[in-house]
């Protein structure tokens, strides 16, 4: 109440009853009197005589509505003829005197008269908007900055607004209640007109306005005896008018208070507690607040993993009876919770998350039976959840919590992986429920379970998401080759091929991610799994099949599962609709020739003989599919055995070995580099054999692998040759299972990789003299036999097949020449006085009869003649060599046309109409007869008891 003035007596009194009674009668008639003396007038009443305020506020209603009129009236006539209205000096200096005089009031008695002031300056602000809303060129349905712009224009007006801030100033530190309620009441009855001043106070005191309306609100909502009068309350409604203008500029000032009102709530309160229906209805409250308003709603979910946990829902449970006696039934409660958030636009994902984690969470605190109760509540929320959505789309409705789940993409794709099935099955559904309209999305999902699924359950969400009636399988990206598998593989592997060409390009581990895409494809091969009936898998593998061919040759660390992969894929096959170009055919067969000398210096065993074993098939299916891809593996293998790094998995000898770093810069190198080198003549040799001041080159012996280890890689590369060498079409194999133009290929690249010289490179063999125009080559070829005994091996799989033999006639004619050169070399030795050089040559000398007896270039006996060498003297050897191999060699030009095929494919010559003229055996049996005693036996065989 305000203090009242000392009462005035005598002529005094009679004074101010005059000057009363005449401002009465005078503000009846605001036309015909002086409104600056009688505002005057009335400002000193109001100070002299308090009692007299209502007159007064009421006659300074009228000066404000006036000012305000003329005010809009001069904005008509601008927007009419574009002229600029001049302001009222009376307006302008009646409203300057009454603003002065109500800011010393409220400075003066803030207490008294702030509350008074503020609740008269809203009711006043409120009839002013709603009178001239109509005919301002500016509607209510206007912008709500436009209007506040346009009323801010206004002295008038302007002043009021600043009136009601200084009695919100005034009363900060003590109780605004009164100023709040005040602007809800005005709200309420002037909104929307009204909410320009509504924004404006609130944008001057957003934390004192957000707090006080909530709590006002809150109050008015707990005096609801029937949750259908609370929903309708309006000034509820004006709470969320208020708070939703602003939430634009406020929004985390109103998130903050929300929160906060909502922990209070839920701090234990003891009986008789004045604040205990409050904190009953507050929950509540906020769920009405949220329906009422979808700003408020985004506001409150944006982060609400921050405000609700397992441990608020367990305190929960205090208040769920007498929320469902505030909202009638607990049906009512679920249904509105329902609605929420289907309407949330923020902080989907969140919900579900908390849905899911009361459903599989183990550390409850509550009884059993209430923790049952919330499982069972929660799994009906989620599945009603779902399937809301899932109709929804069905039908086209759009719905704002499907479109907030692809702001939280991330956590959809942890949940992917989770241990709980229904955590992953339901990331799964969201999943889906997005990519409907995004296949990115889908693309990003699948994604990620490619890369980082371990368990089988997690992978085949995949096959679930791709698979799902929701993905549109008649338009691009599905319909296309590779579908959405294939552009995730394309993804995957261009960004691992990215590593190789930029330098801080960051490395990914793709190891789960083979593994994945085989164990993918193996489901699809076994025909188990009715989704893959139509090749997901096989189509996307086909799609990117180009790059993970390249791929292939450079993934050291993944070989082994990407050539099962492609085993597994079995192209090219006959059963496989594929056409393979050439980049793909060039690139696995390069591939897997460098696969198959990774398994040959790999340690591990079992990878090693599997690896071996993938390699033949794979080579097997493309040397029958294309003759380039043959023509590729097969020089390949060779050359990368022979004559590369290679070699010493298959026991070649390393010559360039070294102990000192400095013996290899010899000295004749170094001067070509600075273009000093002395000029030499044709036939000139330079010997190099030390460093000055370093002494004689010391040969360091390389650390040699183990004999079987070597024996084995020979043992894989001729059953990978032979994979090579494969017939097209196996029912005409018959005894016979390689292609003679196959093994005959291999031959011709022995002789063009071993033979340094094209010339005299032909079938036939020359005179023996003739032997000294080659023999430098016949040593160069000698010397690479001896080097790498894998040659020995290959020449034996060429003999095989017989006629494929004959091209390799340099390689046996450069060997022999060499042989008896070596032999008469030897003087007078046999095995008896043998040395280790002794018995290296007898072993060459077998193994060449041998291959040529194998391959059926000698004809008996001379094909036997093995036997006998050991026995013989050197000059011996050197007889048979040369009038009996050497002679019926140059005599009998070793060709293919010398071969029949039998009936079974077999490529072979009589050996009864091939029996050598006796000019070709004299030599042989005048030695055996020689040593009759020791070779009796074998001269029975060749020369009496010959088999017919």
């Amino acid at each position: 109440m305000i203090s009242q003035q000392p009462i005035v007596k005598g002529s005094a009194q009679q004074d101010t009853i005059k000057e009363v009674h005449s401002f009465l009668i005078n503000a009846q008639k605001l036309d015909q009197c002086n409104l600056i003396e009688l505002t005057k007038t009335a400002l000193c009443l109001l100070k002299t005589l308090p009692s007299i305020r209502g007159s007064v506020f009421e006659y300074f209603s009228k000066i404000f509505t006036l000012a305000s009129s003329r005010y809009i009236v001069g904005i008509e006539n601008e927007i009419k003829t574009g002229q600029v209205p001049t302001p009222s000096e009376t307006d302008e200096t009646i409203v300057s005197e009454i603003h002065s005089f109500m800011v010393n009031l409220i400075c003066d008695s803030p207490e008294s008269w702030s509350p008074i002031i503020s609740t008269w300056s809203l009711e006043l602000l409120g009839e002013i908007s709603s009178n001239f809303s109509t005919r301002t060129h500016i509607s209510s349905g206007a912008v709500l900055n436009e209007t506040l712009q346009l009323w801010m224009g206004c002295r008038a007006t302007r002043t009021l607004v600043d009136i009601n801030t200084k009695c919100l100033s005034s009363l900060m530190y003590s109780d605004t209640e009164a100023c709040i309620n005040a602007l809800l009441e005005t709200s309420v009855k002037h909104s929307p007109n009204f909410d320009w001043v509504v924004a404006h106070v609130g944008s001057c005191f957003p934390n004192t306005v957000i707090t006080r309306v909530l709590s006002c609100g809150l109050k008015d909502f707990c005096k609801n005896k029937f949750y259908e009068q609370g929903c309708n309350s309006p000034k509820l409604k004006s709470v969320v008018g208020i708070l939703g203008h602003l939430a634009g500029s406020h929004a985390n000032d109103i998130r903050a208070a929300i929160v906060e009102m909502f922990q209070w709530s839920l701090e234990p309160y003891q009986i008789g507690d004045p604040e205990k229906s409050l904190k009953k209805s507050t929950v509540p409250f906020i769920l009405q607040l949220s329906y009422l308003s979808s700003t408020l709603l985004s506001s409150i979910c944006s982060n609400l993993k921050e405000i609700i946990s397992i441990n608020v829902i367990e305190s929960f449970y205090v208040f769920t009876e007498d929320w469902c006696k505030y909202f009638g039934t607990a049906e009512t409660i679920e249904d509105l919770v329902m609605t929420l958030i289907l309407q949330c636009n923020t902080g989907g994902v969140q919900i579900v998350r908390l849905l899911l984690e009361c459903i599989t969470n183990e550390n409850w605190t509550l009884a059993g039976s209430i923790v049952s109760g919330i499982k069972e509540k929660c799994g009906k929320l989620l599945s009603t959840l779902l399937v809301e959505i899932d109709m929804s789309l069905r039908f086209k409705n759009p719905i704002n919590l499907v479109n907030s789940f692809s702001q939280d993409l991330n956590e959809i794709n942890r949940l992917l992986l989770s241990k709980h099935k229904i955590e992953y099955m339901t990331a799964s559904r969201l999943v889906v429920f997005l990519g409907r309209n995004d296949p990115s999305i889908l693309i990003n999902s699948v994604t990620f379970i490619m890369l980082n699924s371990q368990v089988p359950e997690h992978l085949a969400l995949l096959i679930k998401i791709l698979t799902h009636e929701f993905v549109d399988k008649t338009k691009s990206p599905y319909c296309d080759d590779g579908g959405y598998l294939g552009i995730v593989l394309n993804q995957i592997l261009s960004k691992d091929i990215q590593k190789f060409f930029i330098s801080n390009q960051e490395t990914i581990d793709l190891s789960q991610m083979w593994e994945n895409l085989l164990l993918l494809l193996k489901w699809e091969k076994s025909e188990k799994v009715m989704m893959l009936k139509g090749q997901m898998i096989s189509r996307a593998i086909y799609a990117n099949l180009e790059t993970i061919t390249s791929v292939f040759g450079s993934e050291i660390h993944h070989m082994h599962v990407i050539a099962e992969l492609l085993d597994k894929l079995e192209i090219p096959s006959t059963n496989t609709p594929l056409t393979l170009n050439t980049p793909v055919i060039l690139n696995l067969t390069q591939s897997t020739v460098n696969y198959f000398f990774a398994c040959c210096a790999s340690h591990d065993g079992g990878n090693k003989i599997r690896g071996f074993r993938k390699v033949c098939s794979i080579l097997k299916r493309l040397c029958v599919f294309s003759k380039v891809a043959k023509v590729l593996a097969l020089r390949e293998l060779l050359e990368r055995a022979l004559f590369r790094s290679d070699n010493v998995l298959f026991g070649a000898v390393n010559t360039e070995n070294y102990t000192s770093e400095n013996s290899k810069k010899l000295l004749l190198k170094q001067n070509k580099k600075i273009s000093k080198t002395i000029p030499l003549t044709k036939h000139s040799s330079v010997f190099n054999g030390g460093i000055i001041g370093g002494g004689k080159r010391k040969f360091e012996q390389p650390e040699e692998l183990p004999a079987e280890v070597v024996s084995s890689n020979i043992s894989e590369l001729i059953n990978t040759i032979r994979a090579c060498c494969t017939l097209p079409n196996e029912a005409d194999a018959k005894y016979c299972d390689l292609s003679l133009e196959s093994v005959t290929l291999v031959s011709l690249l022995l002789v063009q990789f071993v033979s340094p010289d094209v010339m005299y490179n032909g079938l036939p063999w020359p005179e023996e003299e003739f032997s000294k125009v080659t023999v430098e080559r016949d040593l160069i070829i000698t010397k690479f036999f001896k080097m790498m005994p894998l040659l020995w091996e290959l020449l034996n799989f060429v003999g095989v097949y017989r006629p494929a033999l004959c091209y390799c006639s340099v390689l046996l004619r450069a060997l022999t020449a060499i042989l008896i050169h070596q032999w008469r070399s030897m003087g007078d030795k046999s095995k008896t006085n043998a040395t280790h050089h002794y018995n290296n040559l007898l072993e060459n000398t077998i193994r060449v009869v041998d291959i040529m007896a194998l391959g059926q270039l000698l004809p008996p006996p001379l094909s036997s003649i093995r036997e006998v060498f050991p026995h013989l003297k050197s000059f011996e050897i050197v007889a048979i060599l040369k009038d009996g191999i050497w002679f019926y060699m140059r005599d009998h030009v070793p060709s293919p046309a010398l071969f029949t095929v039998d009936s079974n494919g077999i490529h072979w010559r009589d050996p009864s109409i091939a029996r050598p003229q006796d000019i070709y055996t004299n030599s042989l049996r005048i030695i055996l007869q020689r040593n009759i005693k020791s070779l009796g036996n074998v001269y029975s065989k060749m020369f009496i008891n010959i088999a017919k």
